[in-house]
């Protein structure tokens, strides 16, 4: 048998699908399970010991040339109806994606009308599973591939990193990563596309200032230019504490992270993984729930702002103006609490020590 996944992006929604695979492989697990995901995350949807193959669709990167996108279609219809796969399961439930798991085969599977992120969607797919609502997003997933392949669900989620995880100690800090130090280390994951996600400036300094009167070296990584320069205002003010990170891939990322003592991250995919990888880290939820989307790894720590308007999972805040104001949750997210939540985390016989 031969499976499709079609779960094209972003980072957390691919790592939250990935007990769902572990699932399946358990169930079946002489099938050949191939995903179809946008190039960006084609790295990360690899990790998984459980996927045998990697399709990408670049949709994103086409969306200023459409005119292309036909024509990458039909040459993306022929390779998938080359594979000739038994089912083609739609793991993300929107218009797009259903569109392109139908590309592959007439057998589709997805979320029914009120479970699908569009409810249009369930129009294109064979069969439906209807999901109660309310539910944490990994269990929704676990959810949608029970009621399809009739999996077990009754064990704990599975991320399927166990042998990536193991593939990235046993490689050690080579190249660009060979002068960290990483038992005196902690990553301070500040990046995220949503504008409501950012924890100020003013905090990660003080959190920095705290951290470095322990004597921690703060590790500053970055993925794009807005966040790279980010990066080196921390550094200037927190001086020879805090090292400002060459471009890294995720897989480096996460090298980086693994041999680091623990983490501190906003609310983002990359803060997930590593907490998927059993890393001693802080998450902050500012517009987010933790019991909705958080990895809850026995090493990770969730801080929540319990103001009266959050979670509200909105990308940008409603209660701000403009973009110089700083959300309402965020700023009640104080550094001495981080801080405090870090040491007490630190002391744990349950963080992962490398």
């Amino acid at each position: 048998m031969k499976i499709l996944v079609v779960r094209l992006s972003s980072l957390g929604d691919i790592l939250h699908f990935f007990p769902a695979i572990s699932d399946l492989h358990s169930h079946l697990p002489e099938a050949q399970i191939h995903w179809l995901v946008e190039p960006a995350f084609a790295e990360v949807a690899g990790w998984h010991f459980a996927v045998d193959k990697v399709i990408t669709v670049p949709l994103r990167s086409n969306k200023k040339t459409w005119w292309k996108i036909p024509v990458m279609l039909l040459r993306l219809r022929r390779q998938l109806l080359a594979e000739n796969y038994s089912i083609v399961l739609d793991a993300q439930g929107l218009i797009k994606s259903a569109i392109l798991a139908r590309l592959a085969g007439n057998t589709v599977y997805g979320f029914a009308t009120g479970s699908a992120r569009e409810s249009l969607a369930a129009r294109f797919y064979t069969k439906r599973a209807v999901i109660q609502q309310g539910i944490h997003i990994i269990d929704k997933n676990r959810q949608l591939v029970s009621k399809t392949f009739n999996t077990d669900i009754s064990q704990p989620a599975d991320f399927g990193l166990k042998k990536f995880r193991e593939q990235q100690l046993l490689a050690g800090m080579q190249g660009k990563l060979q002068r960290i130090n990483g038992r005196l280390s902690i990553v301070l994951l500040h990046g995220t596309t949503w504008n409501s996600k950012y924890w100020p400036e003013a905090s990660w300094e003080e959190l920095i200032d705290l951290l470095s009167q322990q004597g921690w070296n703060c590790l500053l990584p970055w993925g794009n230019e807005e966040e790279r320069q980010r990066a080196y205002r921390l550094q200037a003010i927190g001086g020879e504490s805090v090292q400002v990170l060459p471009k890294l891939t995720l897989t480096e990322m996460m090298r980086l992270t693994l041999h680091a003592r623990a983490f501190v991250s906003v609310e983002s995919g990359i803060g997930h993984i590593a907490a998927a990888l059993n890393i001693a880290g802080i998450m902050l939820h500012g517009p987010t729930d933790p019991s909705y989307s958080g990895v809850l790894g026995k090493s990770c720590r969730h801080i929540t702002s319990g103001i009266f308007c959050s979670p509200c999972f909105k990308r940008n805040c409603p209660r701000i103006n403009s973009s110089d104001e700083i959300p309402p949750c965020q700023q009640t997210i104080q550094p001495i609490e981080v801080y405090r939540q870090c040491l007490a985390m630190l002391a744990s016989p349950e963080a992962t020590a490398v």
